[in-house]
């Protein structure tokens, strides 16, 4: 995300200059937790007894939380199984099944459903990641990470593996109208190196192919039109992408494929997109054939699901649809404070956004106690999959200015305990 970092916040001071009027911010609630302190105690249930007595008048979050058998009323019943609660009688409430929907989720390739909890792991170095120089050393590195990130109960990895076309994959010249002609020596052996590893601990990789960073005016070298040449593009798929889905489309390590990160920020702004004005900007019926083409591309070598990410959920129904039609598995938005105001998945449900296909949160704010959430990643995953969320992705576990190893804990641990059908 360093080389991004400039490019991102530009990006979002003139998203944020098209926003809708926000939309007033609310709480979330556990059943349970009357006084929202995250625990559950003999306060919420003196809470509960003074409510059923008339001393006292619950509403709001408040009210809903404790109606732990969720049938729209505060009475004996609940006060009764909040009781047996506390004192260890039962381990969960009896509404909660009316509260939560059951297997929220994507669909993967065995046709179980799953639902991503994880992290990004972006890059180490930047379009040379499966390199095979010093790959010995990188890969020491790269294990030592996954076997942090097991103990801390993360599932899922968003990887991105060509950002910006650069060094790989291979092409017959630096700039547009080069045809590309194959890998760099090694590259899909590290790749599926990479996932053995990966799935001896438990972790799924959510590999991103390229980046919005594809079209930047500041590299030497320009690949951009694999977007909108069809020979170039063609050239892409048969001599880079086929070799990787030929090795890894049936590889259980694999999570999916993102086929663009953030394509928004390079579509014109006549077709609803905000370009950074860093480089090349697109049509949207360019990004969208490339997209589309893409993923039928990949669908005909590799089993797993096929999404891209969606820079905000703005674009993914919220305010305009623009990914419709494309034959995507799932799909896939990105969620930083900036656009809290605006666009809240704790406030929105998913099913608001009118899609065909079930929706995650590919990228999130690492801090979300520190934003103007005000509430823990446990908390959020709470919310979302209330609303029907199917998955949800932190950035990022190894970029120095966004790092959200510190704010990870045990909230996906105490998040899969509860919901062990769909996370794992």
């Amino acid at each position: 995300m360093k080389k991004i970092v400039s490019l991102a916040l530009s990006a979002a001071i003139v998203f944020l200059t098209a926003m809708p009027s926000p939309a007033s911010a609310a709480t979330t609630y556990k059943l349970g937790d009357v006084d929202n302190d995250t625990q559950i105690t003999a306060l919420d249930l003196a809470a509960v007894r003074q409510h059923i007595l008339g001393k006292k008048t619950l509403t709001g979050e408040a009210f809903k939380a404790a109606d732990v058998n969720a049938n729209g009323e505060i009475e004996a019943l609940d006060l009764a199984e909040l009781k047996k609660f506390l004192l260890g009688m039962i381990t969960k409430f009896s509404g909660e099944e009316q509260q939560q929907p059951s297997g929220v989720g994507i669909t993967w390739m065995d046709g179980n459903t799953l639902y991503p909890v994880g992290v990004n792991y972006a890059w180490y170095n930047w379009s040379y990641e499966f390199s095979d120089n010093n790959w010995t050393s990188n890969f020491t590195r790269i294990k030592s990470d996954l076997d942090t990130m097991s103990t801390k109960g993360i599932h899922s990895l968003r990887w991105w593996v060509f950002p910006d076309l650069a060094y790989g994959p291979l092409w017959s010249g630096a700039n547009e109208g080069s045809l590309c002609t194959g890998l760099p020596a090694k590259w899909v052996d590290h790749m599926k190196e990479t996932c053995d590893y990966a799935y001896s601990k438990g972790i799924k990789i959510y590999w991103t192919i390229t980046s919005f960073d594809c079209a930047r005016a500041d590299d030497s070298v320009d690949h951009d039109d694999i977007i909108d040449n069809p020979t170039v593009l063609q050239s892409f798929l048969d001599n880079a992408m086929k070799p990787i889905l030929q090795t890894l489309g049936t590889h259980p390590g694999v999570l999916g494929w993102d086929i663009i990160n953030e394509p928004e920020w390079i579509i014109n702004k006549e077709d609803n997109g905000e370009p950074n004005n860093k480089g090349e900007s697109f049509p949207l019926s360019a990004m969208r054939n490339y997209i589309k083409t893409t993923c039928e591309f990949i669908h005909q070598y590799a089993k797993q699901p096929v999404s891209f990410g969606s820079a905000n959920m703005k674009w993914l129904g919220a305010q305009y649809d623009l990914w419709d039609g494309l034959g995507l598995d799932f799909y896939d938005f990105h969620w930083y404070d900036w656009a809290t105001p605006y666009f809240n998945p704790v406030t929105t449900p998913a099913s608001s956004l009118k899609l065909d296909k079930p929706v995650i949160i590919g990228e999130m704010m690492p801090d979300t106690q520190g934003s103007s959430l005000k509430m823990t990643h446990k908390q959020v995953l709470d919310a979302i999959y209330k609303n029907g969320y199917a998955g949800y992705m932190l950035w990022s576990w190894n970029d120095g200015a966004f790092d959200c190893k510190p704010y990870v804990g045990n909230n996906f641990i105490d998040f899969a305990a509860e919901h062990p059908d769909v996370v794992k």
